[in-house]
């Protein structure tokens, strides 16, 4: 697979990070507000020579029916933050695949050549990622926070990131963790394909491969840490017993989840349900295992098989 198909693909990869925007209070990035408390787009309503409405926010342009980067300078993840905050208002992301089109081709607006374009936006990512500033509020400060979290939890050598979509968290564990074997998964061939290339290009040793969180095709007990960071939300319901199941079945030690605490799922990023500790507390709770949730930029679901 080679990034530019990415181009013609974009409708596809799955971007499956859940970021709401700046509201009343609590962590902008983890769904804990109401939907409507997210921050308005300013806009500006001006008449072009065509006659035809344009619309300027704080990063974005829309003119006939396109919506275009004001600046591609420094593209990274914070595109996700800023789609949410400026597009979604003005109804331009009605749902998950709308806002990954957008996100899509604002990656490839960077540069005029895909590959530049992807390498351009993991440089930018990557690099900020490995310095969160703390009390950030932003998407990479606020997933770099996430993600440090992550990688305190992970036990023994070997670690499986379920739905991993870019790659990011792969990509520092094996940078932090010289001794660690890792491997990320997502549904999309084109993500784990493209995460898998960026890799490769910069000398990495996380690997990366297309599998489904509900048919992983791994040994039952293969892995030390099993991950699954931002998956469980875009599952149906009744999907996630199943989805535990498995993670449980190829994890030789701990399952570590995380999902968002939302009053009702965000359509915006296909979120099609919802969860609070409690949730998550009862969805643990299976027999040969010890759990414990607990609240970090979001909630967290702990599982330790328990010796036999």
């Amino acid at each position: 697979m080679k990034i530019k198909d990415l181009s013609s693909e974009r409708a596809s990869v799955l971007v499956s990070l859940n970021i709401g925007m700046r509201g009343r209070g609590g962590n902008p990035l983890t769904g804990q507000w109401h939907l409507p408390d997210r921050a308005g787009a300013l806009t500006a309503l001006s008449r072009d020579a065509g006659r035809m409405h344009s619309i300027a926010t704080r990063h974005f342009l829309i003119r006939d029916g396109r919506v275009r980067l004001r600046s591609a300078d420094g593209v990274s993840n914070e595109l996700a933050g800023h789609i949410a905050a400026e597009l979604a208002p003005l109804g331009l992301v009605p749902d998950g695949p709308a806002f990954e089109r957008l996100f899509v081709d604002a990656v490839l607006a960077a540069h005029p050549d895909p590959v530049r374009a992807w390498t351009m936006f993991y440089d930018n990512t990557m690099r900020h990622l490995r310095r969160p500033e703390h009390a950030g509020t932003g998407c990479v400060a606020t997933f770099g926070r996430i993600y440090r979290h992550v990688l305190s939890l992970i036990r023994g050598t070997t670690v499986l990131d379920t739905g991993c979509c870019f790659g990011f968290l792969p990509l520092l564990a094996a940078e932090r963790g010289p001794g660690l074997r890792v491997i990320g998964t997502d549904l999309i061939p084109a993500a784990a394909g493209l995460a898998g290339r960026m890799s490769r290009s910069q000398g990495g040793r996380a690997r990366f491969a297309a599998a489904d969180v509900l048919a992983l095709p791994v040994a039952d007990e293969a892995v030390d840490t099993v991950l699954a960071v931002h998956v469980l939300e875009h599952l149906p319901a009744e999907a996630s017993g199943r989805a535990l199941a498995e993670l449980r079945r190829v994890a030789r030690c701990r399952v570590v989840v995380a999902v968002p605490l939302e009053e009702a799922p965000d359509p915006t990023f296909g979120h099609v349900q919802a969860f609070d500790l409690s949730r998550l507390a009862g969805i643990g709770d299976v027999p040969g295992w010890a759990h414990g949730v607990h609240a970090a930029d979001g909630g967290w679901l702990v599982l330790d098989r328990r010796p036999a």
